[in-house]
């Protein structure tokens, strides 16, 4: 039902972006069970190679900031072209890999985990069981698979916490409870709710393993993440959302970061980057960002956010400052 008080514009807008969801989360459903077939799968690896011979409108919603964005990377403009149409493939098959985990099968599921390649060369992942560690990961690749990657390496019970801006899509939140089916006790939490830091906090005293997205910019599209941190990417002054490294760092945690990268029509590699020593948010911050940084450069087609990229150059004003300039303006006002 449409809310009331709404301009008939402004209803017609909200009706077909509705619409045009609801296709694609039932289109991609569609092409999952044709993916089902093995032989099928190898299409998605000539994707990039079938969107390069279409119209550039045709190649992905994405795919025109991707291409921008690309040269930042100090690319040729034949190499952007290509990973941006790279990108755009990306994102289908994530959608439609998404369909085909079948996380209610655990059997399936940790199958299907086992099959991704690991890589730790730097053996984080084990001096990690032995201290206070909070696992980040990066929107890159298949990232809900990485998450069940992770997971899926603890071999004794653990009960993991996992927040996630998007709590209230019923898919990804049962999703993501289907992993109790390897295990383990998970608690998905809402980063919307300023409760949620608290419920970390003590879940880290108790001995939980939290879970946590690292790479948001503060807002975007209209929606605000968090607190601002400011620090470099890729040359430039940049903002993050402050929220995992400040937990990391007040909680005395050390960071470990781990990616998943994409192999289009097959089941891809998780990779532990690095461990990042607990300490004062300012030690911890050019480390990360060195790691994820490192980590984008290899292959930035399989990062989410390539098409919004600008949104962490723009410098938004944190919740003291807003205060202080709301104040400001309303005893002007008067």
């Amino acid at each position: 039902m449409m809310a009331r008080g709404l301009s008939g514009q402004m209803k017609r807008w909200l009706f077909w972006a509705l619409l045009k969801a609801r296709l694609r989360r039932h289109g991609l459903i569609v092409l999952a069970q044709l993916f089902r077939v093995n032989a099928l799968r190898g299409v998605l690896a000539r994707v990039p190679v079938v969107l390069m011979r279409l119209p550039r409108r045709w190649r992905g919603v994405g795919y025109s900031r991707s291409y921008q964005n690309l040269q930042l990377f100090d690319l040729c403009a034949e190499r952007c072209r290509i990973l941006a149409c790279q990108h755009s493939a990306i994102q289908l098959q994530r959608g439609l890999y998404q369909h085909l985990y079948q996380s209610h099968k655990p059997a399936h599921l940790r199958a299907w985990i086992r099959s991704i390649a690991w890589s730790d060369p730097g053996d984080h992942w084990q001096r990690s069981l032995r201290r206070r560690t909070i696992i980040a990961l990066p929107h890159c690749g298949e990232y809900w698979m990485a998450v069940a990657g992770v997971v899926e390496r603890r071999t004794s019970p653990t009960r993991f916490i996992i927040p996630i801006w998007n709590f209230r899509d019923p898919f990804t939140h049962g999703s993501i409870k289907h992993l109790e089916g390897l295990g383990h006790v998970i608690e998905v939490l809402d980063s919307n709710d300023p409760r949620t830091a608290l419920a970390i906090a003590r879940g880290v005293k108790r001995g939980d393993q939290v879970i946590i997205f690292c790479d948001l910019p503060v807002s975007l599209g209209g929606t605000r993440f968090g607190e601002p941190m400011a620090g470099r990417f890729f040359g430039r002054d940049a903002q993050f959302v402050k929220g995992p490294l400040f937990l990391a760092s007040k909680l005395g945690c050390d960071l470990l970061l781990v990616g998943h990268r994409v192999r289009l029509g097959q089941r891809g590699e998780l990779r532990v980057l690095e461990r990042i020593a607990h300490g004062p948010l300012d030690q911890m911050l050019p480390r990360w960002a060195e790691a994820l940084e490192g980590f984008l450069r290899e292959a930035p087609q399989n990062w989410l956010y390539l098409p919004e990229m600008e949104a962490f150059y723009q410098r938004q004003a944190s919740s003291s400052e807003q205060r202080q300039t709301d104040l400001s303006t309303a005893i002007r006002r008067h």
